[in-house]
């Protein structure tokens, strides 16, 4: 199994139960620790289903700092498809980190994991992750789930959708690009 992925500037670290009191203390110290640590809990830890992984948390660093979170979910190994999530440090946001992550969880996804579809989505007033959607290469909107969930104000809110496939991955990114690190 291996520990890292990373290219030039962005290493995502994979979370798992032996390095997880690291990663707490890691995150302490900023103004939105707590809810950055609540995220990790609830989101971020890894899960099975049949004896495989199937929840993929990283915590990330840009160019040596401390970044967020990024996570790849096998959401079924039959149909070989996958969803990915991001949580930003406040002082982080607006630096490229979401995009900047999405080549090493696609890397994962297609490369390592043989996926063939993985797809994401946002809010529709979260208009930060959307501008970070549209950025992403290779990601195609798909449609709006009306109301699929509750916002910070409890109101139902609907979602955008958008995803990559493998073939498109393969004609827009470089594996190279992408180092593991056990």
């Amino acid at each position: 199994m291996f520990t890292a992925l990373q290219t030039d500037f962005i290493t995502l670290y994979l979370i798992n139960k032996d390095n997880l009191t690291d990663i707490v203390t890691l995150f302490q110290g900023y103004p939105d620790s707590r809810a950055m640590l609540d995220e990790l809990f609830r989101n971020y830890m890894p899960r099975y289903e049949q004896g495989r992984r199937t929840n993929f948390g990283f915590y990330s660093l840009l160019n040596g700092q401390l970044a967020g979170m990024t996570l790849l979910t096998v959401d079924s190994w039959e149909e070989r498809a996958g969803s990915t999530g991001a949580d930003v440090f406040a002082h982080m946001r607006g630096r490229g980190v979401t995009p900047g992550s999405k080549p090493h969880l696609f890397y994962l996804a297609f490369e390592l994991l043989g996926l063939n579809r993985v797809a994401t989505g946002c809010r529709v007033s979260n208009l930060s992750s959307k501008r970070s959607l549209e950025k992403t290469p290779g990601l195609q909107f798909e449609g709006i789930m009306r109301e699929s969930g509750r916002n910070d104000q409890g109101e139902f809110e609907d979602e955008l959708l958008y995803a990559i496939l493998r073939r498109d991955w393969q004609q827009l990114y470089a594996p190279e690009q992408v180092r593991v690190l056990v």
